[in-house]
């Protein structure tokens, strides 16, 4: 590398540290039910080996779904460094998500020496300019900003794939037995991996089979096998393990069984033949429809270009994952690097076909941007080519060289600083009911009020309580542990500690008709209640405070009897 490329990508990598780290802890607003329990499992392996649900230093978390344990390790450091905040759990997302652009700048440059070879300029032009795209990405800046274990998940992929090409180049086994170990850690952290992954590696020696040939193909098998095939087998037979991917899939939703019903029945009132209905109405049939609506669903305008991807509390006003200017940059990509005829190009494209297989599997949240950010690496890397291609092919005339290039500069400027705009301004206010908005200011309330009482009930309603509780009240985890040891109940959003009780009800203390048929009030003296913000204040219900989201909604009532 050159000392002028070091600069450039010294920038780059500074300028992805500033989007991923400016307010980190503030902003996104509010606190999202997926992050405390990664956070607070965290604080309770750093004081006391155990999780939660007291398993001592466990690989899956069993309060979350046997959600693999990864982030809440990686999050350790900084709990330990800067206690229990927003922002150390959320570093581990950010900093991953800064060291990937720099893997990006490697990886590009060894991908692109294969169909370069003898353009180092042009190679390391690309490979700038895809640091830079994955810098200002919305997808991958949205991710980082928040404790996302795919955030990791990408990073141990794409540093799989660098060792991979290492290997390829140098035909060094350390780097073939780190590109598997790298893929293996990447399973640590999140489910999506296992369906994405062992797709993946097939295509890497079918693209690179040439390269492969002569080196130990045998090995290569024998660690996919070990490090790949047998973890995703022992996944799938073990009952808990697999509970996620069992709760999410497309095979676990009611609507595929609802709409077999349904049109069985209608061909039942027809009078169809038996044998037509179980050609055309039955379960492959209809997870096969499914599962097609979900796959294209991640390539639509919608999903790429506008805020209707999921989760929703990713989402950005007005703003998509990509910037609009991607669009003819990626299609001029793909079309110059078909024409190439350059078998290593069909990586990228391989890339871009599998990555949504995984989410397309399941009925929650689609189209999913977390379970797809593998997409983003082709994205960058074929743009950065298409915009390459443009500038090398267009006229000699300078005039208007100079105007294209003060064409192009504008459109990019304008759709980044509107990002920007949308994000750090609006995205403050925009929709922070999913993002749990008002947790915080709620448990700093009710711990200066509960000295007072003895017993405080809250709602439900609005996902997680006991979790939020415990994570800001920094509550310790071993007497946690101690008072929970005991109970059967194996949800853990609401499960009751100390003298805290959380009720299914969204308005624990209300007007009622007691037995004589006069109106009274739910509830106990000397116990103070949370409502929901929807509830309705009846006669003898005093309202001590009012809890507020960011964009001046009400959220939660304070109350007492």
């Amino acid at each position: 590398m050159t000392r002028k490329s070091f600069i450039f990508l010294a920038a780059i990598f500074l300028l992805g540290v500033i989007f991923r780290f400016y307010l980190l802890g503030s902003i996104p607003n509010g606190f999202h039910r997926d992050e405390v329990f990664l956070g607070y499992n965290a604080y309770s392996i750093l004081k006391t080996s155990r999780d939660i649900t007291g398993n001592f230093l466990p690989l899956h978390l069993a309060s979350f779904l046997y959600t693999p344990a990864g982030y809440s390790y990686f999050s350790i450091p900084l709990i330990a460094l800067l206690g229990l905040n927003e922002f150390s759990i959320r570093f581990a997302s950010a900093f991953f998500g800064a060291v990937t652009i720099l893997l990006v700048y490697f990886v590009s440059r060894l991908f692109f020496e294969k169909i370069f070879p003898q353009k180092s300029k042009k190679i390391n032009l690309i490979s700038l300019i895809s640091a830079f795209f994955l810098a200002i990405s919305p997808w991958h800046i949205n991710l980082s900003r928040t404790a996302s274990v795919s955030t990791l998940v990408f990073f141990f992929i794409l540093l799989g794939l660098f060792f991979f090409l290492r290997w390829v180049k140098i035909s060094k086994n350390v780097y073939l037995f780190l590109t598997y170990l790298s893929f293996f850690i990447s399973l640590l952290f999140y489910i999506a991996p296992y369906s994405f992954l062992p797709l993946l590696i097939p295509v890497l020696y079918v693209v690179y089979y040439k390269d492969l040939r002569k080196k130990k193909l045998l090995t290569n098998s024998v660690l996919f096998i070990i490090f790949m095939i047998l973890p995703l087998v022992y996944t799938l037979i073990s009952p808990n393990l697999s509970l996620r991917a069992r709760t999410v899939g497309i095979t676990g939703g009611e609507i595929p069984k609802i709409l077999s019903a349904e049109l069985i029945g209608e061909d039942g009132v027809l009078g169809t033949p038996a044998f037509v209905t179980r050609v055309f109405h039955n379960k492959p049939v209809i997870y096969a429809n499914i599962f097609l609506g979900n796959y294209f669903q991640h390539f639509s305008y919608d999903f790429l270009f506008s805020d209707k991807g999921f989760p929703d509390r990713y989402r950005i006003p007005l703003s998509g994952l990509m910037y609009l200017f991607d669009l003819p940059l990626f299609i001029l990509g793909i079309i110059t690097l078909a024409a190439s005829k350059k078998r290593y190009a069909y990586l990228l494209f391989a890339w871009v076909i599998i990555s949504p297989i995984g989410s397309a599997l399941t009925f929650d949240d689609v189209p999913n941007l977390q379970r797809t950010l593998f997409l983003v690496l082709p994205i960058v890397l074929i743009n950065s080519y298409g915009l390459v291609w443009v500038w090398d092919n267009v006229s000699k005339n300078h005039m208007f060289r100079r105007l294209i290039f003060a064409f192009v500069v504008i459109f990019f400027l304008w759709c980044f600083i509107f990002y920007i705009h949308e994000y750090y301004i609006h995205g403050r206010l925009y929709r922070p009911w999913y993002r749990q908005d008002g947790y915080k200011e709620l448990v700093t309330k009710i711990a200066s009020l509960e000295k007072n009482y003895q017993k405080v009930v809250i709602t439900n309603r609005e996902s997680g309580p006991t979790l939020f509780f415990l994570f800001y009240l920094k509550y310790q985890p071993s007497l946690f542990q101690q008072e929970t040891k005991n109970t059967s109940m194996h949800d853990f959003d609401r499960i009751a500690f100390g003298k805290y009780e959380f009720s299914e009800e969204e308005c624990p203390l209300r007007e009622v008709i007691d037995k004589s048929g006069h109106l009274s009030l739910s509830g106990e003296k000397n116990t103070l209640y949370v409502n929901s913000g929807l509830c309705k204040m009846g006669i003898g219900i005093n309202v001590i405070s009012t809890i507020k989201r960011a964009d001046g909604s009400k959220v939660f009532y304070i109350v007492e009897k």
